[in-house]
């Protein structure tokens, strides 16, 4: 489980508490690893104290300077080493209780399995935000346009379960440190042949978000670009790996 920080000072000890309590009772072998990406606040400071108040909870803090969400998830996909990997946004925008269907859907042999508000009948606790809804609207065209993928209806949730095979050979291919870099998972789990699931979830988007609406749009755009360049000029250097 790895979990991408950024300045979530605010909920981080709940939302760890509330994850950490759910896999305890589900699971017998699991990690929460915390990706601290150049918090400015004192989100480290509370990591830290939850894994030395919590020894329980089996708790790796990987500290790095601000890079991006793509970045952080990449680098504690990477460090993971379960069977099975995942990341789910910190701020639990999709709850942890959603897991059980993506685990069954592993287990029927889908390789990444992503949460979908696109497919099936999702319940909304909290809507999105109205701006980042037309920025998702926006994205999502230009990301079918650009990137020719019809097929997948959503790559921007931030909850993906993959297998441990899937995980090591897409993430080391990642260029895309910013918000985009879940289209280039998606770009290169197609690439590499493997087994894509998209699931219904239940959504409770919190009030707040990190997404600078002109700065990350724009930024968006360009990795769009730069993923179909990259994939024009040869760069990921994949095969079809199933």
């Amino acid at each position: 489980m790895v979990l991408p920080c950024f300045n979530e000072a605010k909920n981080i000890q709940k939302n760890i508490g509330e994850i950490f309590r759910h896999l305890e009772r589900r699971h017998r072998d699991y990690e929460i690893i915390a990706v601290n990406d150049g918090s400015t606040d004192n989100t480290l400071a509370l990591l830290r104290k939850i894994k030395e108040e919590n020894p329980p909870i089996p708790l790796r803090i990987i500290n790095k300077k601000h890079a991006g969400k793509g970045a952080a998830v990449k680098i504690g996909i990477l460090r993971s080493r379960g069977e099975i990997a995942m990341f789910m946004d910190a701020d639990q925008a999709i709850p942890i209780q959603e897991l059980a269907k993506f685990l069954a859907a592993i287990k029927e042999g889908h390789d990444v399995v992503i949460a979908s508000r696109f497919v099936g009948k999702i319940k909304i606790i909290k809507p999105v935000l109205w701006y980042r809804s037309a920025m998702e609207k926006v994205f999502r065209l230009l990301r079918m346009v650009i990137i020719n993928n019809y097929e997948v209806r959503d790559t921007q949730c931030g909850f993906k379960v993959f297998t441990r095979e899937a995980a090591q050979k897409i993430f080391p291919c990642l260029t895309v440190k910013g918000w985009s870099f879940d289209v280039e998972v998606i770009f290169l789990a197609k690439k590499m042949g493997f087994r894509i699931k998209e699931l219904p979830i239940t959504l409770q988007n919190p009030p707040e978000s990190h997404i600078r609406i002109f700065r990350d749009s724009a930024n968006m755009f360009f990795d769009l670009i730069r993923i179909r360049l990259n994939d024009w000029k040869g760069k990921y250097k994949v095969g079809f790996q199933r």
